[in-house]
């Protein structure tokens, strides 16, 4: 993983353990293969801000509930 995609995750609020990346306040962790695979950081902020989008959805349909 570069140092820009990273920057890219960190700004939206991951943080990279090991082989995972997480997000603490809304529960996500995946493989950084899962990030790292990505272009661009364009690519990577695009998918980053999907799935924020899609688990705050998930969140707020099922009650907060994980």
């Amino acid at each position: 993983m570069t140092e820009e995609q990273r920057a890219v995750l960190e700004k939206f609020g991951f943080r990279i353990e090991a082989q995972e990346v997480k997000h603490s306040k809304l529960g996500i962790v995946r493989g950084i293969e899962e990030f790292a695979g990505m272009k661009s950081a364009e690519e990577l902020q695009q998918y980053v801000k999907h799935l924020l989008r899609n688990q705050c959805l998930w969140k707020r349909e099922h009650g907060g509930r994980s």
